[in-house]
């Protein structure tokens, strides 16, 4: 979808003295809210990062509604899914049972209204037809009835709920003590593009909140320190339930890596007897090689491949998307294609554009940011100590799994967008996890040799630890 191409109703003012009134009155409850969680946890010395986080990702949030509603006059895609939860807000109160059929079922190919009139107003047809961006608009529809179908409020709302499942993310990397929290935090909280992009009423955000708290529950559950509870499974089945819905690749991106971490903490057990732990490493490799082959070798990795092509193809060739895109060389969309163009991919998730890819006001950030990861990686390699780090990454559950997350994630986000537009809200949330590989070394000096050692890795203080023990 045209991002540009949406234009909301005429009738609508962003800027009514009610608007105005509601978010400012909105952001001042969720402050209060959020002060109110730190003086409860004013014990934790880490807590101050809280407030700072919360203030920073509003900030860029508030930015991001200005972005969509000034330079897009009113369009995009954040726009259009706010909308859509206005008409299904509009709808529940002309017809109940009507919004909540519209709710809870999944009706393909969504091509006509079946449930709209002239007086709830239509949704943006390609929202309404697309089940992915659809879904969206349930979700924030809840958030409609008591934000007086604001868009800015809502939009605060969603970054506040994003801050929290970040400190998920952050509490959950902190037990791991592989990091100072300064730098964790600059890794989680204060990464511009991030907060911009994957903060808002949009995909990322929501994909974002689902993986974050779909990780922190696992951990819980696979924590030998933690009370395995109802709640956890809960979650982790209702975060996986809305990555189908939105994104049902991105199932991959966790299930894959997950494996890896999995093979990395049985390893550990036989640290010392290398045939085992060569055994358990080839073993773990060959499932998830079959797993790869296997997708491929169904009509599920036909359709995504056919699917890339057409969006490719389209992408680079219709001029009414702009000049703001990239190119990975001619590809073969094959199998075989798709895994020679893997390089190319990776680094366009990584690190582009770059900064001299970046000379407009939407993608300028997105460039000093690259010259930041550049930097770190950099550092990363530039050492005699470079084994060493290499070595505690494969050692290290949560390590390993960020780094293959990473890697599948940048991967997906590199083949498929083609415009940078879409590369830097796509690979949005890439970049948490690439960081906390990149600055990991920076605990070298703090950590003593013993830290590398698996019975560390067991400790209690250390509660997000992955096991194969339940």
């Amino acid at each position: 979808m045209n991002s540009a191409a949406f234009v909301i109703d005429k009738n609508y003012s962003f800027f009514s003295p009610l608007d105005i009134i509601a978010t400012m009155l909105g952001a001042i409850i969720l402050l209060i809210i959020a002060y109110s969680r730190k003086s409860r946890n004013k014990e934790l010395d880490y807590y101050k990062y809280y407030i700072p986080a919360v203030s920073f990702k509003f900030v860029f949030v508030l930015a991001n509604t200005l972005f969509y509603i000034l330079v897009y006059g009113g369009g995009g895609d954040a726009i259009g899914y706010w909308d859509g939860a206005v008409k299904l807000n509009n709808l529940f109160w002309e017809d109940p049972f009507a919004y909540f059929h519209e709710l809870f079922t999944n009706q393909e190919p969504r091509l006509i209204y079946r449930s709209f009139t002239m007086k709830t107003g239509y949704p943006d047809s390609s929202i309404y037809a697309e089940h992915e961006s659809w879904f969206i608009s349930k979700i924030a529809s809840f958030f409609t009835f008591f934000t007086f179908k604001g868009y800015m409020l809502m939009s605060l709302i969603f970054a506040y709920i994003t801050t929290n499942a970040s400190w998920r993310l952050f509490e959950l990397a902190r037990s791991f003590k592989l990091h100072s929290d300064r730098h964790l935090a600059l890794a989680i909280f204060f990464i511009p593009s991030l907060s911009f992009w994957c903060g808002g009423i949009s995909k990322d955000t929501v994909i974002f909140v689902a993986v974050c708290y779909f990780l922190h529950h696992l951990f819980q559950v696979l924590s030998k320190e933690k009370k395995t509870r109802y709640l956890n499974w809960i979650v982790m089945f209702a975060c996986l339930y809305v990555i189908l819905q939105v994104r049902s690749f991105m199932i991959l991106c966790i299930m894959a890596p997950l494996l890896y971490a999995w093979s990395a903490s049985l390893a550990k057990k036989y640290d010392t007897r290398k045939f085992e732990k060569f055994f358990i490493r080839l073993f773990f490799t060959l499932i998830i090689g079959s797993g790869f082959a296997a997708f491929f070798g169904t009509s599920l990795a036909d359709d995504f491949i056919h699917e890339a092509s057409v969006i490719n193809l389209d992408m680079s060739t219709n001029k009414t998307y702009g000049s703001n895109r990239y190119s990975l060389g001619e590809v073969d969309y094959t199998p075989v294609g798709m895994v020679a163009a893997a390089p190319m991919s990776i680094l366009a998730g990584f690190y582009r554009p770059y900064i001299w890819e970046a000379l407009n006001v939407s993608l300028f950030i997105n460039g000093l940011e690259s010259i930041v990861l550049l930097y770190f990686t950099f550092r990363f390699f530039a050492s005699r100590k470079i084994g060493q780090r290499i070595k505690r990454i494969r050692k290290h559950e949560f390590l390993i799994f960020a780094f293959f997350f990473a890697v599948i994630l940048a991967y997906f986000a590199g083949f498929t967008s083609i415009l940078f537009g879409v590369l830097v809200r796509f690979k949005a949330p890439v970049l948490p996890f690439l960081v906390i590989l990149l600055t990991s070394y920076y605990m070298e000096e703090r950590l003593d040799t013993s830290s590398l050692e698996p019975s560390t890795l067991r400790e209690p203080q250390n509660p997000g630890a992955m096991s194969d023990e339940r």
